[in-house]
């Protein structure tokens, strides 16, 4: 076990790279810098990618960067989510890298207290849960199982990772932070994200980098506030951009496939492309879309087994499947 009052700074701090892609959050984007700003861990390189904002986020990236010249503000047409990511890495000089969105923000110490586990451990991944914001409170998201307190493998960070349930904690890119090595693939090469995803890309990076980690630990303490907004992308109705997120786990699946030692993660990775499967065939009956009801509800047959076996402490979870199975627009209202 790590114990916290060992974790003290080599004598040369680390650079940090923090990729921020900016998007119309002007609301939000100005708490979110002065946090990154705010950190108690300075050596920080923020790269800013304003992806083409028309609602004045781009001007106040800029009145920032004059006044603290850690960060980088690059501006450039819209290319989306993942081009603007692409667009960070390639600018990145920190021995570690962390990403945020625009529209949220972190605790001062975060910075602090994941580069402190990475030099005490060694480990190429800083794993922590986080908050869940809503207007009256943040709200910490904890994990059902216990989490190993010493440095683990790759295996165990891929159940952390896929068994959400039981490890919520674990879901997303923006509460960990990542030696910069793993962005490289067995060639060297950059490894970048998949810019033809509108949704679903940060997903499948994070099991790329999840597949190039050696060693992993985790600090049960939250310091990522999510805040998720109506008018995120997560939220779209637009059937053709969700059906995305069903690619980008198709794509998983054939990475998990080529790597060696997944098979036991593969079933939880597939009962997360029937259940947005499930969704979005449940949506596509109410815009009464037969085309695309039909083609996910294929899906949703051929990972019937997966879904099943690895919900089987939910039976409203099975109910549920198992209507939306059964949906034809015959009987649509």
């Amino acid at each position: 076990m790590v114990e916290q009052s060992k974790m003290v700074h080599a004598n040369n701090d680390p650079r940090i790279s923090v990729i921020l892609p900016v998007y119309n959050t002007k609301d939000y984007l100005a708490k979110c810098l002065d946090s990154i700003l705010g950190q108690t861990y300075t050596n920080l390189e923020i790269i800013c990618i304003d992806d083409g904002s028309t609602d004045g986020s781009g001007r106040i990236l800029d009145e920032y960067a004059e006044r603290d010249g850690r960060i980088k503000a690059v501006h450039q047409k819209n290319g989306g989510e993942s081009n603007a990511r692409n667009r960070g890495l390639q600018m990145m000089t920190g021995r570690y890298v962390g990403f945020m969105d625009c529209d949220d923000w972190i605790e001062p110490a975060m910075y602090e207290e994941l580069v402190s586990a990475a030099l005490v451990t060694g480990a190429d991944l800083i794993a922590s849960t986080w908050y869940y914001d809503t207007e009256k409170e943040s709200i910490k998201t904890i994990n059902q199982r216990p989490v190993s307190q010493e440095v683990f493998g790759r295996e165990e960070l891929l159940n952390y990772l896929y068994k959400r349930d039981y490890y919520r904690g674990f879901a997303y890119m923006w509460n960990k932070l990542y030696r910069r090595e793993l962005f490289y693939d067995p060639n060297k090469e950059l490894m970048l994200f998949d810019e033809d995803l509108v949704l679903g890309g940060d997903v499948l990076y994070l099991a790329k980098l999840a597949l190039r980690t050696r060693s992993a630990f985790y600090i049960d303490k939250a310091f990522y506030h999510y805040i998720q907004r109506d008018a995120s992308g997560c939220h779209t109705q637009d059937l053709k951009r969700r059906e995305d997120w069903l690619l980008a786990y198709k794509r998983m699946i054939t990475y998990m496939n080529m790597e060696g030692g997944c098979r036991d993660i593969l079933p939880w990775i597939k009962r997360f492309l029937a259940y947005h499967s499930s969704n979005l065939a449940e949506m596509a009956y109410g815009q009464n879309n037969v085309e695309v009801l039909e083609r996910c509800q294929r899906l949703m047959r051929q990972y019937e087994k997966e879904y099943c076996s690895t919900n089987r402490e939910y039976p409203d979870r099975l109910e549920r499947y198992d209507r939306i199975l059964k949906y034809g627009l015959e009987d649509s209202v």
